[in-house]
């Protein structure tokens, strides 16, 4: 059986969840043994990050490596489109979800503790959140989902991304409200049934996090 380390609140293990879901493929789910990059775990999944991934003799990290693994290995139902153009475009547009929008959230953990908090800093990657979120939207097709007709690996992690945005963009006094295409689009993401699990689980974790970290 496949089995997955990782977390409820990362949303990088989400985007394999939803994967797996989407195939029907059986998985087990625990977190890393000894911890994050501790050696035990290290000497599983030799990155020591999340989510880690094996499948008998394979070992993989890196959620994108992982998705397109399983999508070649377990091909129906696919998740990148037949043709090389469009598995470019859906992979373009996961992208701008890992490396350009997704990271705006995060950068913003450290600062939920008010000690620890950068206002000017908090703005700058509230609005750079806006403007990247924007431009994605301006790429994407929306129509019904990012990339067009079919749910794709450019729809697996946008779910808990943005529930992350919402709570602590929130819990850090900024408002929250996406335009009216994205919102449609995030409530047809949360009635897919391979990403409905991790709605619930990712605001309950999310939650609990920030709940922790505001009363330090």
């Amino acid at each position: 059986m496949i089995e997955l380390y990782g977390f409820p609140i990362s949303t990088y293990c989400a985007k394999v969840r939803v994967a797996l879901r989407h195939k029907q493929l059986r998985f087990s789910e625990s977190a890393p043994p000894g911890g994050y990059g501790s050696p035990e775990y290290c000497a599983i999944v030799p990155m020591g990050t999340i989510p880690g991934f094996v499948d008998g003799a394979v070992v993989l990290s890196e959620s994108e490596a992982i998705v397109e693994f399983l999508d070649e290995q377990y091909p129906e139902p696919g998740l990148l489109p037949g043709d090389a153009l469009s598995r470019a475009q859906v992979r373009a547009l996961s992208r701008m979800h890992d490396c350009w929008v997704e990271p705006q959230v995060r950068a913003l953990f450290p600062h939920v503790t008010p000690d620890g908090r950068n206002e000017t800093f908090v703005a700058q990657r509230v609005q750079q959140f806006w403007l990247r979120l924007g431009r994605f939207a301006e790429a994407a097709s929306l129509s019904p989902f990012s990339a067009g007709s079919q749910f794709t690996l450019a729809d697996c992690a946008w779910s808990t991304t943005l529930i992350q945005a919402e709570l602590i963009f929130t819990a850090l006094g900024h408002p929250f409200e996406l335009p009216e295409p994205l919102q449609q689009w995030r409530d047809r993401l949360a009635n897919v049934e391979a990403v409905r699990p991790e709605l619930t689980a990712c605001a309950d974790s999310m939650r609990a996090w920030l709940e922790q970290r505001l009363s330090a």
